[in-house]
């Protein structure tokens, strides 16, 4: 089965009181590693939306067919520095089935 989840993430005010060159380097060293070590099984798109939206500053579309692996990838980000340290939370964690009317149809 093929999942895709939206994970909506808000960066909070005192992640902006570093400089761009401290927020690239703690990113670095903290969040880059978790994503990496998770898209060798997750397909993980990562979007900007601060300019567009004033509840969350970035978001990932996420496709997976394991939820287990899925479900490490959302409790590492809870864990890492970013979200332990309150510079960002999770907004929103929804995910779907694709297209899982059309195909239970197609079957009966």
């Amino acid at each position: 089965m093929q999942y895709t989840a939206f994970l909506g993430v808000r960066f909070e005010p005192e992640w902006f009181l570093k400089s761009r060159a401290e927020r690239e380097e703690f990113e670095a060293e903290h969040l880059f590693p978790v994503i990496g070590k998770h898209a060798q099984v997750l397909q993980i798109q990562p979007f900007r939306a601060a300019a567009f939206s004033a509840r969350l500053s970035n978001f990932f579309l996420v496709h997976f067919d394991d939820v287990t692996a899925y479900n490490d990838l959302v409790e590492e980000l809870h864990e890492c520095p970013l979200m332990a340290e309150r510079f960002a939370v999770i907004t929103d964690n929804v995910i779907g089935m694709q297209g899982t009317y059309y195909a239970d149809r197609e079957q009966a």
